[in-house]
């Protein structure tokens, strides 16, 4: 089987790419991301990573230079374009074209109209785009903004990506749930949890108990999306003599903390690697991910495997790595009533927090890597190619 995967950027595109590539399944890794990019490098695929990311430095220039919506938002299609563009002829010669959200959506009309035995498979990282934009508009107006200002970029064009694509890869239960609850056929949806790569640290066993200040961790960019008003309430109500909230990640655009007054305790990081990023997850006691919409978060896999017991809500993905009270609590999403009650239910209970420890170590090292999420990839097609043929 030959697959052709184009994706805009590293993120998760990266690992996926190699995991494909050493399981002889990959024919071209068509990539957005920025040759510029110190972690640019891709060795391990070889000539089969071909870079178009010239509209992609323009877009992420204009972004550094704060250009406005509308210029960020023509570069971003450009690249979509450029990226659909480069994709057709190694996509005609695969098997399967697996695809990031629209990059694959002149390519794929191309090769239905040569009706071509190649499979195109749009990959969503994320929910429903009318289940996205739904929550967002309804949290945009929660926070007093009034009316959300505009559709999420390509929403249309996503929605007709939808019914023209053969199958949709969908990374958690969350995500394909939201296509079934819009009618889509259980068929066309191909659920495949993402992989996950160690992170480099040497961490052996928990070390919860030994924590005398209770601290929440936080990784992640700083977006109204994500929920973080709902955990800084939480934390606000928390009863406990030392406690902290740690606030790793960007501000991103409109971040829902505007106009919140915020308790003692919390601090923000900005953007943390490396090292500085293991020893915060190293001091944390919970780790928390209260997202009102999420496809599948890594960031809760790196938790687990520093030994930190989670809590997160069911938009996150979560559920396809944790069951609720075993190595955290899954929660509803906007309620910081619910977690402020399981916040306060962890820093009271030592033996709990040991135990959820203890579990979400367990699961980390239990978790699979790129290289199974490949194989359940290649299970799921295998059948689906030689019946297309």
């Amino acid at each position: 089987m030959k697959i052709t995967y184009t994706a805009p950027n590293r993120a998760h595109h990266y690992p996926y790419a190699e995991a494909l590539n050493r399981a002889n399944l990959l024919h071209a890794f068509i990539s957005g991301f920025s040759r510029f990019s110190p972690r640019a490098s891709l060795p391990a695929v070889g000539n089969k990573l071909k870079r178009h990311d010239f509209f992609q430095n323009l877009y992420l220039a204009s972004l550094r230079l704060r250009s406005g919506y509308r210029i960020t938002s023509t570069f971003n299609y450009l690249t979509n374009l450029s990226l659909d563009k480069a994709s057709y002829r190694s996509a005609r010669e695969s098997d399967a074209f697996i695809f990031y959200r629209t990059e694959g959506f002149t390519t794929t009309k191309k090769l239905k109209k040569e009706r071509t035995a190649t499979l195109c498979i749009m990959e969503e990282v994320n929910s429903h785009v009318d289940n996205q934009f739904a929550i967002m508009r309804e949290e945009y107006r929660d926070l007093g903004y009034g009316k959300y200002p505009e559709k999420i970029p390509d929403h249309s064009r996503r929605l007709e990506m939808y019914e023209m694509a053969d199958y949709i890869l969908c990374p958690s239960e969350f995500v394909r749930t939201s296509f079934v609850e819009k009618g889509f056929s259980p068929d066309r949806l191909l659920k495949v949890n993402f992989g996950f790569s160690p992170m480099a640290h040497t961490d052996k066993t928990p070390v919860i108990g030994m924590k005398e200040c209770f601290t929440v961790l936080y990784v992640g960019q700083l977006h109204f999306r994500k929920g973080l008003r709902y955990a800084i309430e939480a934390f606000r109500r928390l009863k406990h003599p030392n406690k902290k909230f740690v606030i790793v990640g960007p501000r991103v655009g409109i971040t829902g903390l505007e106009k919140i007054q915020l308790p003692d305790g919390v601090v923000f990081t900005g953007t943390l690697k490396g090292e500085e990023l293991n020893n915060e997850y190293r001091k944390a006691s919970v780790f928390i991910l209260p997202s009102l919409e999420e496809g599948l978060a890594l960031v809760q896999l790196e938790a687990l495997s520093f030994g930190i017991p989670i809590l997160i809500t069911t938009n996150t993905g979560g559920e396809d790595i944790i069951k609720d009270g075993v190595q955290g609590f899954v929660v509803p999403p906007g309620n910081a009533n619910v977690l402020a009650e399981k916040l306060q239910q962890m820093a009271d209970d030592r033996q709990l927090l040991k135990n959820m420890s203890e579990q979400a170590l367990a699961t980390s090292r239990a978790y699979g890597s790129w290289d199974l999420a490949v194989q359940r990839l290649e299970n799921l097609l295998e059948p689906l190619v030689l019946s297309n043929k």
